[in-house]
């Protein structure tokens, strides 16, 4: 809906910032935090109601008096679709202007550059888009997570050796789509899935471990990319050039083949099955275990000579980690590192599901805030 270009232009932003943040709120409230007069917050409020950003929620209750009107942030003006793609098939996420997880699918699709791939996608995401009975027009954008590196503006793949689709765009996408597609590295999208679910908005380092690792940094609330965006790949930092496993990029001993879960288990074994042994104490798995957890250790006191903040394992492996590899990845950290360390700063992150098509959201929804 076109706005109303008469509102106040020093009050429209902040008050509808106040509502979202709020959740519920009344007018009166509105006007005593804002320091407003009742006619100001009435005629910005009616201006906010005819551009759908807000709408009234019922009444407060109250033992005295009038029952106030609640006012809430419309959660059905504006969604965001994430994808996160993989070899052989593809994860949807919905979500609304709020980052409600609103529903999530999954379809076997085996990746390839060719034009039916993308037609194929299309039809299935127009119709995962039909089903939640949203029309088309408010989907303001789809993120997708990809594994490898992404151009700063969001268009390009600059480097995907893992699916083989470097110079693959957004407007691939966008084409088969008919919506406006930003590409992202996939760890990132982890971290932002992290640091917005946590609610924990502290500096990190986030390990993103899943069949491949991938890290990624935070400062301030955003993700720190560098000059060429390659800050926060330190997947492919090595530590044996000469005898270490041959990682994907052609090089040998790269922190990918020591964290990512492809390091730990063997072909055709899944981490449930893995975790099924060790839960029952066989002596093999726990070995391997062991060994791997003292890897990741390593791996982790080297990168926080680099960063000193605190560390987050992230992506499929939370599912599995509990308490006690924790307290044994800290432990072994007490052992090896150059300085004390006074207080433990590897945490298990929170997101056990689909953080990387969530994450892809994230900076589609916060550019439609960004823009009232």
């Amino acid at each position: 809906m076109k706005r109303d270009n008469t509102r106040p232009s020093g009050h429209y932003r902040a008050m509808y910032k106040l509502i979202y943040e709020s959740g519920k709120i009344s007018k009166q409230e509105i006007a005593k935090q804002m320091d407003l007069s009742l006619p100001t917050v009435t005629q910005t409020l009616h201006q906010l109601m005819q551009d759908e950003q807000i709408v009234t929620d019922g009444k407060f209750s109250s033992t005295v008096g009038r029952r106030a009107v609640v006012y809430s942030p419309n959660n059905e003006r504006a969604y965001a679709i994430g994808l996160e793609l993989f070899a052989n098939h593809v994860t949807a996420t919905l979500v609304n202007v709020m980052y409600e997880d609103l529903a999530s699918a999954t379809i076997n699709l085996p990746f390839t550059i060719e034009l039916g791939y993308f037609q194929q996608l299309g039809d299935w995401i127009r119709d995962f888009i039909q089903a939640q009975e949203i029309p088309l027009e408010k989907i303001q954008g789809v993120g997708i997570g990809i594994q490898g590196l992404i151009s700063s503006d969001g268009k390009t793949v600059l480097y995907g050796k893992i699916l083989n689709c470097t110079g693959l765009t957004n407007g691939q996408f966008e084409r088969a789509f008919g919506l406006p597609v930003r590409l992202f590295h996939d760890a990132d999208c982890v971290a932002l899935a992290e640091q917005t679910l946590s609610h924990n908005h502290e500096d990190a380092t986030y390990l993103s471990i899943g069949e491949h690792l991938g890290t990624a940094i935070v400062i301030n609330d955003r993700i720190y990319t560098g000059e060429k965006g390659r800050s926060g790949t330190m997947e492919h930092i090595t530590l044996n050039t000469q005898n270490g496993h041959k990682c994907y990029c052609g090089r040998r001993g790269c922190l990918e083949t020591y964290s990512s879960l492809s390091a730990l288990l063997k072909a055709n074994e899944t981490i449930q099955s893995f975790m099924d042994r060790l839960a029952k104490d066989d002596k093999e798995t726990v070995q391997r275990w062991r060994n791997y957890l003292t890897n990741l250790a390593e791996v982790i006191n080297n990168l926080h000579m680099f960063v000193d903040n605190r560390l987050v394992i992230a992506g499929e492996l939370v599912r599995y980690l509990d308490d006690s590899a924790i307290e044994f990845i800290n432990d072994r950290i007490k052992e090896i590192t150059a300085f004390p360390e006074d207080q433990p700063y590897v945490e298990r992150g929170t997101v056990q599901s689909r953080a990387v098509s969530f994450g892809a959201t994230l900076p589609i929804i916060k550019g439609v805030l960004d823009n009232i």
